[in-house]
């Protein structure tokens, strides 16, 4: 389906990252995976295709360093261009009131979630705009659209800010075919849940209209999947929510 895209995945370890990966590997898709310290997905993800592995490239960088950020981008596109940029990184969440939160902890979070899209993009972009084509996808969260819970404000923060400069990159590189959409899911069922308390997500799940249950990586993954081919070409300037109705515009 993807026929050789060749396609950037930040946050590629995780959850959603992994999902994702997998996926668009099996519509045939070149994959550049973006790690930081842990790659037991990835590698889990290149032993099962063993077949593909040629199409997979696996990169270690620490996105809130910006120069090693820069080099390793550069080795990338100095090879091929990137097509499509998916950005999926995310810290582990901790629940703290704002009265409890120093600025470094909203800064941390914004400088992993919108300083190295940020960057990333503007490496990304130059050869988009020759090939006249792109498309950039950024994972967010439904809390930032709907009342956000108490505990996670510079999560949700740094979300929020994520959201706004991706409608402003699809207001400005539109002209040039480049597509930049969001996507917004609510509660995912990955290890980043296992801490929270079991009432808390009883009773959030009993609110979810569909199936009352949470979402799975794969859910995640075939919105991305979606976003990447020409099914969604007219699609841009969009945060699209995966909630099982739990929100609804």
């Amino acid at each position: 389906m993807l026929s050789g895209e060749r396609i950037l995945i930040t946050g590629a370890n995780g959850g959603i990252g992994y999902a994702i990966s997998e996926l668009l590997l099996k519509n045939n898709a070149k994959l550049d995976l973006i790690y930081h310290k842990n790659k037991q997905n990835i590698e889990r993800l290149i032993n099962q295709y063993p077949d593909k592995i040629q199409d997979i490239k696996i990169h270690q960088v620490d996105l809130t360093k910006d120069k090693e950020l820069e080099n390793v981008l550069t080795a990338i596109i100095s090879t091929n261009p990137i097509d499509i940029f998916i950005h999926s990184p995310t810290y582990p969440t901790s629940h703290k009131s704002i009265m409890n939160l120093e600025w470094l902890d909203f800064q941390k979070h914004i400088e992993l979630q919108s300083k190295s899209f940020f960057l990333i993009t503007k490496l990304l972009i130059p050869n988009m705009k020759k090939q006249k084509m792109g498309r950039i996808i950024s994972i967010l969260t439904s809390y930032a659209v709907n009342n956000p819970p108490s505990g996670l404000s510079d999560y949700v923060v740094a979300k929020y800010s994520l959201l706004g400069l991706s409608k402003c990159m699809a207001m400005e590189l539109g002209k040039f075919g480049i597509r930049v959409n969001s996507i917004s899911p609510s509660i995912v069922n990955t290890p980043l849940i296992d801490k929270l308390p079991t009432k808390f997500k009883e009773i959030v799940s009993s609110q979810i209209p569909l199936e009352n249950k949470f979402a799975e990586p794969n859910d995640v993954a075939g919105v991305a999947l979606f976003l990447c081919t020409e099914s969604s070409n007219y699609i841009s300037g969009e945060n699209i929510l995966l909630t099982g109705g739990y929100t609804m515009h």
